[in-house]
């Protein structure tokens, strides 16, 4: 079996383990979804995924197509009553503005690399409200998925069937963001006196 093909498989599994991870939280009640970052994350993971697919990325893009699934079924749950974090403030719902602003020239973009560029921004932009919500209240994200997510990544990355920018930027875009946020909860969970929710 050719190493790519095994790897793309193996991160497309570690993309369902973290969704499982995640998705296993939101039920038990230890994590809250921020609706506005899943929102973006739907619609630009799926652009990313198609970006990834047609500019040759092959088993690497797997992963990201799986998180893609998962992404949009993770916004349904967090509409639904009791699932979603409630804690939407001005930041947010500017950050969710600023997102959306940022669509219409990505819309209009006729390159796939504008586009993914354009699109990794875009998926940037959406940590924002979860990295705030994240400060505040550092039990209400899936630690166990993040570190799952920074696996798959990595493996996506490492999987791509040709290597350009187009093909490793959201993932190493996504990655970073990880790396950061695993940080975040690390930090706050260890030194900073916080409640759960």
């Amino acid at each position: 079996m050719d190493l790519k093909i095994l790897l793309g498989a193996v991160a497309a599994s570690m993309a369902l383990l973290s969704s499982f991870l995640y998705i296993r939280d939101i039920f038990r009640g230890n994590t809250k979804p921020h609706t506005y970052t899943w929102l973006i994350w739907a619609i630009v993971t799926t652009i990313a995924f198609l970006g990834q697919w047609v500019s040759g990325g092959g088993p690497g893009s797997w992963a990201t197509g799986v998180a893609a699934v998962v992404t949009i079924f993770t916004l349904l749950l967090s509409l639904k009553g009791g699932y979603g974090t409630k804690d939407i403030t001005n930041f947010d719902k500017a950050c969710l503005a600023l997102a959306l602003v940022a669509m219409l020239p990505w819309l209009l973009a006729e390159s796939v690399l504008w586009s993914v560029i354009l699109a990794t921004a875009i998926d940037l932009i959406a940590f924002f409200p979860t990295m705030r919500k994240t400060w505040h209240a550092p039990y209400s994200e899936s630690l166990g998925s993040m570190y799952a997510d920074a696996v798959k990544h990595s493996l996506s990355i490492v999987s791509m069937s040709s290597y350009s920018f187009v093909n490793v930027i959201f993932p190493a875009s996504v990655l970073l963001t990880k790396f950061v946020i695993i940080g975040e909860i690390v930090f706050l969970r260890k030194f900073k006196k916080v409640n759960r929710f």
